[in-house]
């Protein structure tokens, strides 16, 4: 059945007052409403700046850290490869240093990555209540856009990267405003990600998370972060001489919202798999959560990070071709964000489906 749920409230009861009591009482509560309101916009106040002092801390601490990191990854031989391959470009390339594959094997694969994001964003968006109904619906919603907007993001960095890949094949080209502006597109969404991460995690924590363990924070927290980042690939902060270089950066951007989805989904004791299997209602999402699309949102949202490393010593020292590197990442990625998909698309039917409490009136 589609009803809320309704709480009993005691039953009260008149007590009769003189005119000089109720006026005592009166200015007695509009004092004490006063005096809350007053508090209340204090704590407003700070609460909003210690929010904003800590996004522009995180912003620009993540920022030095993505471009630290590729450099310092705990191995020699990683490092040296790492600074043969990162080497920065402003957006500005030559012939010497540059390397952009153009091969079918390179932006084929990528408007694929394009065509399953963009079907698994549709089937997340459309994980409505079976029986149509409103409150399920309504509840689902932001969790079901904001899912859809991260791979609809992953698809269209994808097919604005096929597109640079397939039709952008001399250094002059590169070096144009088209290019960049395509190059934004394909990086900055990947920056931007990081925005829609955090926003699925705030959600998951308020429907799924153990409740306090880890801070809601204020709407506005990941969107500000993403855009920042997505503005320093703009500028050209995030730019390389190879310019698939440029996304590993906007990968490494990503941390601090994938922690959080990983964090407020780990923390959570959940029902055995015997309780889940069960066929009696399941009056909360928690008990529609299954453990293999638990793994599943586990291993997708961490599973990009072995690139990391990869990717340099696959440049420097495999002897593979750029299609055949490009083709292999690509194919890890399309696993990766296979398991957030189909895990994120878990979470939304279970918003979706599960058993509202009837009280008796």
């Amino acid at each position: 059945m589609c009803k809320p749920t309704t709480q009993f409230k005691p039953a009260g009861f008149d007590v009769q007052k003189t005119g000089f009591e109720r006026l005592d009482t009166d200015v007695s509560v509009e004092t004490t409403k006063e005096s809350m309101g007053n508090q209340s916009k204090t704590s407003g106040a700070v609460s909003f700046l210690g929010s904003l002092l800590l996004v522009a801390v995180t912003c620009v601490l993540m920022l030095e850290f993505s471009m630290w990191f590729p450099f310092n990854q705990g191995h020699p031989i990683i490092s040296s490869a790492a600074v043969k391959t990162y080497i920065p470009a402003w957006y500005k390339y030559d012939t010497t240093l540059t390397k952009f594959d153009n091969s079918g094997w390179t932006y084929n694969t990528d408007y694929l990555l394009t065509a399953f994001a963009s079907f698994l964003a549709i089937k997340c968006l459309m994980a409505r209540s079976p029986e149509n109904c409103p409150i399920k619906d309504a509840a689902s919603l932001k969790l079901r856009l904001y899912s859809a907007s991260l791979l609809i993001c992953y698809g269209t960095s994808t097919l604005a990267g096929g597109w640079a890949h397939q039709h952008f094949t001399t250094v002059e080209s590169l070096n144009t405003m088209r290019f960049r502006i395509f190059w934004c597109v394909c990086v900055g969404n990947v920056a931007f990600g990081s925005c829609y991460m955090g926003m699925i995690g705030r959600e998951v924590q308020k429907y799924f998370g153990v409740k306090g363990a880890l801070p809601l924070g204020p709407w506005w927290f990941w969107p500000v972060y993403g855009t920042y980042m997505a503005a320093a690939c703009c500028l050209g902060y995030i730019s390389f001489k190879r310019p698939a270089c440029d996304l590993f950066i906007a990968g490494i951007s990503q941390a601090p919202s994938t922690f959080y989805c990983l964090l407020v989904l780990g923390l959570r004791k959940w029902p055995s798999s015997r309780t889940v299997a069960s066929n009696s209602p399941k009056e909360s999402p928690i008990d529609l959560v299954r453990l293999p699309y638990r793994i599943m949102f586990y291993v997708g949202f961490i599973g990009n990070c072995p690139l990391l490393p990869m990717y340099p010593m696959l440049v420097q020292y495999s002897g593979l071709s750029l299609a055949g590197i490009n083709t292999l990442l690509h194919s890890w990625l399309m696993i990766m964000w296979g398991l957030q998909g189909i895990s994120l698309l878990h979470l939304c039917k279970a918003m979706s489906s599960y058993t509202l409490k009837v009280s008796k009136d």
